[in-house]
């Protein structure tokens, strides 16, 4: 998925819904420098989410052995934490984030708890 396509399914969302899973913090991926890579994060709001991948258009961060990287808004988008590998965030794993903050009650419990323990590995 490119910082465009993320971007565009972000925007089409309630910025106020609150999503047990999410992500925050954009920086270089170690998967490939030049591409993007966000932190996952537990209890976002997709307005949140929405605001750091417009932050990440045009910016530069370092790669994790060095070197400048600018983010375009056909770059490739990772969900990693700083100095891992991660994996590809695309369509499903968006969809699913997204669908997740529809839950309530013990599934949303349940879904809360599982991204904090996936979070915390």
């Amino acid at each position: 998925m490119t910082l465009n396509d993320l971007i565009t399914a972000l925007e089409a969302q309630d910025p106020d819904r609150v999503l047990p899973l999410g992500f925050h913090s954009p920086h270089s991926s170690r998967w490939d420098y030049s591409e993007l890579a966000f932190e996952p994060a537990v209890d976002v709001r997709v307005g949140d989410m929405l605001a750091d991948a417009r932050s990440a258009v045009d910016a530069t961060y370092e790669g994790y052995k060095g070197g400048i990287y600018r983010m375009r808004l056909s770059t490739e988008c990772h969900l990693a934490d700083w100095g891992d590998v991660g994996e590809s965030l695309g369509s499903r794993f968006l969809g699913l984030m997204l669908a997740a903050g529809h839950l309530t009650g013990p599934a949303r419990d349940q879904a809360r708890a599982l991204a904090r323990s996936t979070r915390e590995r």
